[in-house]
């Protein structure tokens, strides 16, 4: 979404069975211009999917809480 606009910038519908990390890539492949921050669900926290997004994008934030299961490290 655009957060100024309000506009949705892409959307996917998807199986029960497609993780949201796995839709990714064609999620972003719909967003047309520079990305200034991305926001995401605990679904998104996840190593690969941090690295798509700044692959793609200079100097994005990436905004996703972690899950409600994590714990701190010790």
């Amino acid at each position: 979404m655009d957060l100024n606009t309000g506009d949705i910038i892409c959307s996917d519908l998807t199986e029960e069975n497609v993780a949201d990390p796995a839709a990714l890539p064609d999620l972003l492949d719909q967003v047309e211009g520079p990305l200034a921050k991305f926001h995401g669900d605990g679904a998104y926290d996840c190593e690969p999917t941090r690295q798509e997004i700044a692959d793609r994008y200079e100097e994005v934030e990436i905004v996703i809480p972690p899950p409600k299961t994590a714990v701190p490290d010790p």
